[in-house]
């Protein structure tokens, strides 16, 4: 099979293990902003946000190591599984201990059991990622797909049965346990049928790894600070229930774009490190996938801005309301962060990520006044429009510092990569709109939800019909190659 044969199919996978993912997250996230009270949940948000962070330290971009360097011995394998055992220790240790003193940090005193309860995961979580890397390495996203959704809905279950009996946010915390520890049994069972790791460890001979996992850690860590921030700020000045707001809405509106990462990261990653010796190839595949991610998140999140008020009265309820401008303004946000994942998947391919973390750097040095401001002068909207305004600048320089060191000068791929999927959006975003402000039409929240976004599917479909640009033709070639898609299109 092709790189690119493998690269569709594992795209395919991924695609459709990362729909599961974010459907079954969406839905639970929405079910518990209804069970649990607002308080509750605050406390959740902000607890997943921790251990965001702590996961991160985890891995130590090991993982992503392994898949950059085409060939590794056994030796280097097996030091690499220990060193990721080692480090989850000391990440338990670390976040367990201190658990206290992150509650007292973010003024929330009830956080501490959340936060210990989870700790728990990093005893677990490590003896899964080296054979999660070794599948994604192969692209066998089939078997990735398959171990993921499965550990999710089993954590997913565990999660709602308990907060029926039991409406608190530690609920979520013990189907998290679940979910990792039924991923790493499944995957460790996948893994050792074809690889198993010995009692070696030698530490001069991963140096490489070390130090290219070394780059890719801070600057993960300091892309989740990036992002994570205004729970911190917001936490602390008007407590767990605006916190807890700001952070339904950023699942629902950046969240989505940065899950597909899998996508992008755990496909394009392995593909674009083959290819990474020939600079006119990778920029041109480079450039589409931009276009492409813009064509699945632009029309979505616009559509969504347009939508938000009756989406958030129909989906989390009328004690909600007050996120429907923090929502759409990250919807903003997510747009332009969804185009910016891309870029990772090229730094890592082309062994740079030291670029993405000085960059990273700099934006945070960017983010901490702009939310710390904004959400001091005018709360979670205030948080959200520093947020939108970092990241504006973070879009017109990410050119210039990321993607021109690696690709050389190509600013008119670039701009045209983005207005390309921009353009086809603005016939669904007016359409939706409309439809919402028909005069003398009084409809029920779901009604009128579900009327913007039938009419708002329909403008994006028939545009995509009609268009004639390259890739969109690219794409539907590619649709139309399919003989039982090809049947069901023309049924």
């Amino acid at each position: 099979m092709s790189l690119r044969e493998k690269t569709v199919k594992g795209a395919k996978w991924s695609a459709i293990s990362t729909a599961a993912s974010i459907g079954i997250n969406f839905l639970q996230i929405t079910l518990l902003a209804r069970m649990i009270e607002p308080h509750q949940f605050g406390l959740l948000t902000i607890a997943m946000v921790v251990i965001l962070i702590a996961d991160t330290l985890t891995d130590f971009g090991i993982s992503n190591s392994i898949i950059q360097r085409k060939d590794l011995t056994e030796v280097e394998l097996s030091t690499l599984y220990w060193l990721n055992i080692s480090i989850g220790i000391v990440v338990f240790c670390g976040t367990f201990f201190l658990s206290h003193d992150i509650a007292a940090l973010l003024k929330q005193p009830d956080l501490e059991p959340l936060i210990r309860t989870l700790a728990f995961a990093f005893l677990v979580i490590p003896h899964g990622q080296q054979f999660r890397a070794l599948l994604q390495k192969e692209l066998e996203f089939s078997k990735i797909g398959a171990i993921e959704t499965t550990a999710i809905m089993l954590g997913f279950c565990v999660t709602m049965i308990s907060a029926w009996f039991y409406p608190l946010a530690i609920t979520a915390m013990w189907g998290y346990l679940v979910m990792s520890t039924v991923r790493t049994i499944l995957l460790s069972w996948v893994g050792r049928k074809q690889y198993s790791p010995k009692f070696i460890f030698n530490l001069k001979s991963v140096r490489s790894n070390l130090r290219f996992g070394l780059f890719l850690t801070a600057d993960a860590l300091v892309n989740q600070l990036n992002s994570n921030i205004a729970t911190a700020v917001l936490s602390r000045t008007l407590g767990a229930i605006v916190a807890g707001g700001y952070n339904l809405a950023f699942n629902v509106a950046v969240m989505p774009p940065t899950r597909l990462n899998p996508i992008i990261t755990r496909v394009l990653f392995p593909a674009f490190s083959k290819i990474q010796d020939d600079q006119k190839k990778l920029g041109e595949n480079f450039y589409k996938l931009l276009s492409l991610v813009g064509l699945l998140n632009f029309p979505a999140l616009l559509g969504l801005m347009v939508v938000s008020q009756n989406f958030v009265l129909f989906m989390f309820g009328e004690k909600w309301r007050f996120i429907t401008p923090i929502l759409q303004i990250l919807c903003v946000v997510g747009l332009l962060r969804s185009i910016g994942n891309p870029i990772g998947s090229l730094l890592m391919a082309k062994a740079r990520v030291d670029i993405s973390f000085k960059f990273n750097v700099f934006k945070l040095i960017l983010f901490i006044p702009s939310i710390w401001i904004g959400g001091h002068m005018a709360g979670g909207v205030g948080a959200a429009l520093g947020f939108l305004a970092v990241q504006v600048i973070n879009t017109w320089l990410s050119y210039f510092i990321l993607i021109k060191p690696v690709l050389g000068s190509s600013y008119s791929s670039y701009i045209y990569s983005i207005w390309m999927p921009l353009k086809l959006t603005i016939p669904t975003i007016v359409v939706a709109y409309a439809a919402g402000m028909i005069p003398g039409l009084h409809l029920p929240a779901a009604a009128m939800l579900f009327l913007q976004i039938s009419a708002g599917i329909v403008a994006f479909a028939i545009t995509m019909m009609i268009s004639r640009d390259p890739l969109v033709l690219e794409i539907k070639q590619q649709l139309f190659k399919n003989p039982k898609l090809r049947k069901l299109l023309r049924a």
